[in-house]
């Protein structure tokens, strides 16, 4: 239900945490009507869930006007009601399926109609608390900066309480919800602060995104020459259920914005692939490029792999030997090193993979082959 409303209301969407929300808001609204349907209640008072008006809220910061809010919700509530008018036909025997159809229609009807109206409410008093608010000017100069508008350096700092015109670092924090402790938003920040702390900027920004994400820019001091993200390997254990992405260095409005964009990359990547709690663009820069239309991506290690593509323990024990011995340019030895198996293993291995290709290695078709393989190892394992 989700992905539909996405297709049909593209101004829901705008990355994964968007995503997300959605998914949550939508789940939760569908539980609700499930659950008045099953208690029959004749009338459905404050039917939208806790989550339904985040998501709510969160459309209304975001600027995602008030009609496109409800086409969503009334796409929503059309597939449920289609879905359970197929089960009734399924389920039901063919004498009483009229009656469970009226019955199920009004009750539907009823809880639409009461869930659109507390959606429209609440979309327009925290429009009005967000217009009036501090967070809202400061959300409308970052808009500025990430749409690449022009902006008044002086006003936006000023705004924003943050330099603008230095060298930034942009993170993108992610909180999950399977960590006991304290609110998401504070643990947003407590991540936020010790980062800059361990970097040693010269200031921080942190604007928050929605309920689970977090946008924050790091400001270097000029003779900072240690890679931000090795700064923070070293010194910080993973702070508990907190994920971060990392941009890479750049400087000044259009550096703030270039570093986010990168940042955004590297938390797609790290949500593929599963990896570590930082995810530093400087790393996966090539398969954020090479996947950034994912579906051509995945045609293309299709193509270029073959029955090595394939799912499984195996392909993948495969295409990760294969995809170490070509980085270590046909060396045995490293490649058994970098591996912790013997080098046998290792010929093993290459032998097998190279029988499944479609095509065998040579230099024509060597920077595809390890293009592919790069691209496996982030979107499969």
């Amino acid at each position: 239900m989700a992905a539909e409303i996405l297709d049909e209301v593209p101004e829901h969407g705008g990355g994964q945490a968007p995503m997300t929300t959605l998914r949550r808001s939508t789940e939760s609204a569908v539980l609700a009507a499930l659950h008045l349907l099953l208690t029959q209640h004749p009338r459905p008072i404050a039917v939208s869930t806790e989550e339904t008006l985040e998501g709510c809220r969160e459309f209304a910061r975001r600027g995602v006007p008030l009609d496109r809010v409800l086409r969503g919700v009334r796409l929503g509530h059309a597939r449920l009601a289609h879905d359970l008018a197929a089960a009734i036909e399924e389920h039901v025997p063919f004498d009483q399926r009229l009656a469970e159809l009226r019955e199920v229609d009004e009750l539907l009807f009823a809880y639409a109609d009461a869930h659109a109206s507390q959606m429209a409410e609440e979309y327009i008093a925290e429009r009005d608390r967000w217009r009036g608010s501090d967070e809202a000017a400061r959300r409308a100069v970052i808009d500025d900066l990430l749409a690449g508008r022009p902006v008044d350096v002086q006003a936006a700092t000023r705004h924003l309480r943050y330099d603008i015109n230095r060298t930034h670092v942009a993170a993108v924090l992610r909180c999950d919800h399977t960590e006991a402790g304290p609110p998401t938003p504070e643990r947003l920040q407590r991540t936020a602060a010790t980062m800059a702390r361990a970097v040693r900027v010269t200031g921080m920004l942190l604007i928050p995104a929605n309920d689970t994400t977090a946008w924050v820019w790091l400001a270097l001091s000029s003779e900072e020459t240690v890679s931000p993200a090795e700064h923070l390997r070293d010194a910080l254990d993973p702070p508990a259920g907190v994920h971060a992405a990392l941009g890479p260095p750049a400087h000044g409005p259009q550096g703030m914005r270039r570093s986010h964009l990168a940042a955004l990359q590297a938390e797609r990547i790290a949500l593929h692939s599963g990896s570590n709690w930082l995810c530093d663009y400087q790393d996966v820069r090539l398969v954020a490029l090479a996947t950034a239309e994912p579906e051509h991506a995945h045609w293309f290690v299709q193509d270029i792999l073959g029955p090595l593509a394939s799912d499984g323990a195996r392909m993948q024990e495969l295409r990760e030997t294969l995809r170490v011995y070509l980085a270590e340019e046909h060396g045995l030895r490293t490649a058994a090193d970098r591996l912790y198996v013997a080098r046998n293993t290792v010929t093993y291995r290459v032998k097998r993979a190279q029988e499944l290709l479609p095509t065998a290695i040579n230099t024509g078709n060597l920077l595809e082959l390890r293009l592919a393989l790069e691209i496996a190892q982030t979107l499969y394992g």
